[in-house]
């Protein structure tokens, strides 16, 4: 397996496959409606709900690598204990954001499954589609945590310049 599929997360491999299930269903419906003449409606539909999971997937991602957009000029500028500190201090402001989303977002879930909202080209409970705003959020702060624990635990003390790659 080549180095740079062996080092993957789940939620990359997730937010992968989503984005191709997306590619092949957009896919198929231009080839259907521009060359063969037919398409159908449930595509797009289905194809905008794989894309939002796997948009969720990737801030997951971003989590995980520690790579989320932040200013990190002023950051940079103070010495290594110091960057900690800010870092972790922005990342408990960030899983208290987090923690009132997921609460929200739990409360919204159970009212859809009390009172569902079909979809109508699917006929689907949307509940299955919204369920990736908590989920996506309880992932994130659990990427979150393990990114402050490796912060504090291991020797690299220097900010992640989040516009370079790995």
């Amino acid at each position: 397996m080549p180095e740079f599929l062996r080092h993957r997360s789940i939620e990359e491999w997730i937010g992968a496959f989503l984005m191709t299930v997306v590619l092949i269903l957009l896919s198929m419906q231009v080839i259907g409606r521009y060359a063969l003449g037919w398409s159908f409606a449930w595509i797009e539909e289905v194809s905008r709900f794989f894309f939002v999971w796997a948009v969720y997937f990737g801030f997951v991602v971003a989590a995980a690598k520690d790579r989320h957009i932040r200013v990190s000029v002023q950051i940079m500028m103070l010495p290594p204990l110091g960057q900690k500190v800010m870092l972790t201090l922005a990342d408990v402001i960030w899983l208290i954001f987090n923690g009132i989303v997921i609460w929200f977002g739990s409360i919204y879930i159970v009212d859809m499954f009390q009172f569902p909202l079909i979809s109508q080209t699917t006929g689907i409970n949307l509940v299955w589609v919204q369920l990736i705003v908590p989920l996506g959020f309880v992932l994130m702060s659990i990427r979150v945590i393990q990114v402050m624990i490796r912060r504090w635990t291991d020797a690299e003390t220097t900010v992640i310049d989040t516009r370079l790659d790995d």
